[in-house]
């Protein structure tokens, strides 16, 4: 498989100021290695605090690593040695949905504006084409053309959901970085947005990162598994061998959690 994206030494440190009977806290990521390849998904699982969240962050874009190096297929996304390298870079390689969708929607304009502005901002489309890919999309994650005169609170949790993937989509990124992306869904939406995202992923040959705390959606969909303790992947693999066999004692206690939810029959 053709790899698409190649992370090095990817590092972070942040130290708060001292305050009144409390003592600075420190916190450091990294350094971190991992390399994606075209159509994989890769979940990243941890306790709280692990520092998954920051990695997916930094990989996306919104928190800017101390050192390191990001590779999107050959082309190099940042390095902490030239951080320029980044503004004249394809930036919409990378692209991230949250967990809470309406977050990121302004209430003020609708749906078709909300997606206007990536491509407005990032390609040389008219006003027409732009409509029409807009209107396109919407088709592709399960909506209506029509719902490009939506507002925000005209749509369900579900729906809004779906626009935040048209959203990440429309600039037809290589890698796609969810965190938490089903945990605000009820169950009926969340299988309906993961079966979306898995055929959105085999059409368009996407890579896919997503941060969870659901281990049974982890084990449904992930083909590796990476696990995060202290800033630090303390361990990585194929996600059947991760679940079966894990090593170290934090992934033997996460994968020992989710085995006490699930019935028995159903590990062998």
């Amino acid at each position: 498989m053709k790899q698409v994206l190649d992370v090095s030494g990817l590092t972070f440190r942040h130290s708060s100021k001292k305050r009144w009977l409390k003592k600075p806290e420190i916190f450091s990521l990294g350094p971190i290695d991992m390399q994606v390849t075209k159509g994989e998904t890769i979940a990243i699982i941890g306790q709280n605090r692990s520092g998954k969240s920051l990695l997916a962050k930094m990989l996306a874009g919104a928190v800017e690593p101390d050192e390191g190096n990001i590779h999107l297929m050959e082309e190099k996304y940042w390095s902490v040695r030239h951080r320029a390298a980044r503004k004249n870079a394809d930036i919409t390689g990378i692209r991230m949905i949250f967990q809470h969708s309406s977050e990121s929607m302004n209430p003020g304009i609708t749906v078709g504006q909300i997606l206007d502005e990536p491509l407005r901002l990032n390609t040389g489309l008219s006003d027409a084409e732009r409509k029409a890919l807009i209107a396109d999309t919407l088709v592709k994650v399960g909506l209506l053309r029509e719902h490009i005169y939506f507002y925000r609170h005209m749509l369900s949790d579900g729906q809004q959901q779906r626009v935040a993937l048209a959203r990440a989509i429309l600039p037809e990124p290589k890698v796609l970085i969810a965190d938490e992306p089903f945990a605000a869904l009820d169950p009926t939406i969340r299988s309906q947005t993961v079966n979306l995202i898995l055929k959105l992923q085999q059409e368009m040959g996407l890579a896919f990162i997503f941060i969870s705390h659901n281990l049974g959606i982890v084990r449904h969909i992930a083909d590796r598994v990476i696990v995060m303790d202290g800033g630090q992947i303390i361990e990585s693999g194929k996600t059947e061998t991760i679940f079966r066999w894990p090593q170290h004692e934090t992934t033997k206690k996460l994968v020992l959690s989710y085995q006490s939810l699930i019935p028995q029959q159903t590990l062998r």
